[in-house]
């Protein structure tokens, strides 16, 4: 048997072992009403599917011991078809440490960020020291980033929606920091309001901490691949806020802008519809809600226009929702995404 270590190094008709991270299981039904689960696996830059039938040999350890987000070495065949790529599974078993000797890496199963987390965080660290110049605000924001560096440079910015894989999260919170500063300097000349040195400060203390709360949303003993109970139950959002009023206890902060670093947390998604219990209604509130929005939507079309297929046009669905025109040269898939 041929040890591949490399899900993305299998080609059409190949027999071979290879290390995988199990990042979704369903149990589903047929049209015809036949039970069976569908099963994704990837590594840094492929995912494939695969289907266990109920009946099957593997149908009893695929429900009761496979877990989504953990690591497997799994012998199967890999084939191309109009469904993508697909894995037909003869064993599997989790993995092992004398599998490092053959090439398992974690860090090789997951996609991840193509820009060095820790750079990420240090640059959102320096801005800090320029932008915030109330202490205790500044000493917030520091201590949370300083305190939980490790994690974030491997948490995603979400499980699906955009800048899902490692590293993801500072690279979304950087990009909503860098829109947010662009909003504040293009229209701070014609809006006395928008001048008040606590508004920016508050703006910028946002961007950087408005998903915080996925610190505890998401799983990070299955590599951030789900969602804990908390997650499940109470969401990013008011996770975040508590976080946030932990720290600020912890530190002995009372200050009047803490209702208001609250309340950005709180209506960040701009809707109850979207799981945002208030609506914004600061300016600092509104800046992170309009740079947030916008550095979603330009991920998920850069993410439309790279995927497969021929033709001038990505037909739906796709992560924009809508038809986009990408023109006669399509880019190809960025493996990051």
């Amino acid at each position: 048997m041929n040890l591949i270590g490399r899900l993305a190094d299998l080609q059409h008709g190949q027999l071979a072992d290879f290390f995988a991270q199990l990042s979704s299981k369903e149990r589903s039904l047929t049209r015809r009403g036949q039970p069976y689960y569908r099963l994704e696996f990837r590594d840094q830059s492929r995912g494939v599917a695969a289907t266990i039938w109920e009946g099957s040999p593997l149908e009893e350890p695929c429900r009761e011991e496979w877990t989504v987000g953990h690591f497997y070495k799994v012998r199967g065949r890999f084939d191309e078809s109009i469904f993508g790529g697909l894995i037909e599974i003869s064993k599997l078993r989790p993995v092992e440490p004398a599998d490092e000797k053959d090439g398992f890496d974690p860090a090789g199963c997951q996609p991840s960020s193509q820009s060095d987390p820790q750079q990420i965080l240090d640059r959102l660290l320096d801005i800090v020291d320029r932008e915030i110049e109330t202490k205790e605000l500044h000493a917030l924001v520091t201590s949370i980033l300083e305190s939980n560096q490790e994690r974030l440079q491997t948490l995603p910015g979400a499980l699906h929606h955009h800048h899902a894989y490692a590293g993801g999260f500072l690279e979304h919170c950087y990009s909503v920091l860098q829109n947010v500063l662009y909003l504040i300097e293009t229209y701070r000349g014609q809006h006395a309001s928008l001048r008040e040195p606590i508004v920016r400060e508050l703006a910028v203390a946002g961007a950087i901490l408005h998903d915080i709360g996925k610190l505890a949303e998401l799983d990070g003993d299955v590599a951030n691949s789900a969602y804990t109970t908390a997650g499940e139950l109470i969401g990013h959002i008011s996770l975040g806020r508590d976080l946030i009023r932990d720290t600020a206890r912890q530190l002995e902060i009372e200050a009047e802008w803490l209702l208001r670093l609250e309340h950005l947390i709180l209506s960040h998604q701009g809707s109850a519809e979207h799981g945002s219990p208030k609506l914004p209604m600061t300016w600092e509130a509104n800046l992170v809600y309009w740079a947030d929005q916008l550095d979603g939507n330009v991920f998920r079309l850069a993410a439309s226009i790279q995927q497969d297929g021929e033709g001038k046009f990505v037909s739906r669905p796709n992560p924009i929702g809508r038809r986009v025109y990408r023109g006669d040269s399509p880019s190809k898939p960025d493996s990051s995404s």
